[in-house]
């Protein structure tokens, strides 16, 4: 392929191609202006505690989280929230909780959707209701790549997709000592066997 060493390494990848500075990696973070998205996909994003709790139904233990200091807009590594598995599972009383601790209904997860469209996905009438009456807007949200996946490079080429979140700079760090490790084995190899 044009452009690719002979070993099949792209010599200027996608991540060296980034401006910086690069946001720092804080946890299950929103990336998203709504609130939702994540481009950690890969590896934990976080504990998922209050995630856990509402897909528990257990709303003493997403309060005592909360209290304790744990993000009620958490998102896992598909950038969803705990208010997308309460909308899933038709759960009212968790979504209505979650709200009233400060819960973004209109929050949406790497694939643009929000707990409304959740909720219509999963013929979940009555939370679609209960959403619309809080605020919930129909609205699809941008889409997200997390910054692993190989067809990442495509939003980051593309004038069109400048919203793309920057990837963290761990990611970067990772893909550099990765590069390093490569070129090392690379020179350690046995002359004109190569890779």
């Amino acid at each position: 392929m044009a452009g690719l060493d002979p070993g099949g390494i792209d010599p200027n990848p996608w991540w060296k191609k980034v401006e910086e500075p690069l946001p720092h990696w804080q946890g299950p973070v929103g990336v998203k202006e709504d609130g939702g998205g994540s481009t950690r996909g890969r590896g934990t994003v976080g504990k998922m505690l209050v995630h856990r709790a509402v897909a528990n139904h257990n709303t003493d233990e997403i309060v005592r989280l909360i209290d304790d200091g744990e993000d009620v807009n958490e998102v896992e590594g598909a950038g969803g929230t705990p208010l997308h598995v309460a909308a899933v599972e038709g759960w009212i009383e968790g979504a209505e909780l979650l709200l009233q601790l400060g819960a973004k209904i209109n929050a949406t997860n790497n694939a643009g959707d929000s707990p409304w469209h959740w909720a219509m996905y999963h013929k979940q009438e009555e939370m679609v209701d209960f959403l619309v009456k809080n605020g919930a807007n129909k609205q699809q949200g941008l889409v997200l790549v997390p910054d692993h996946v190989n067809k990442v490079s495509d939003f980051y080429e593309k004038p069109c997709w400048a919203h793309h979140p920057k990837p963290h700079d761990e990611y970067v760090a990772l893909k550099k000592l990765q590069e390093e490790i490569l070129e090392k084995d690379k020179k350690s190899l046995i002359p004109g066997f190569g890779l």
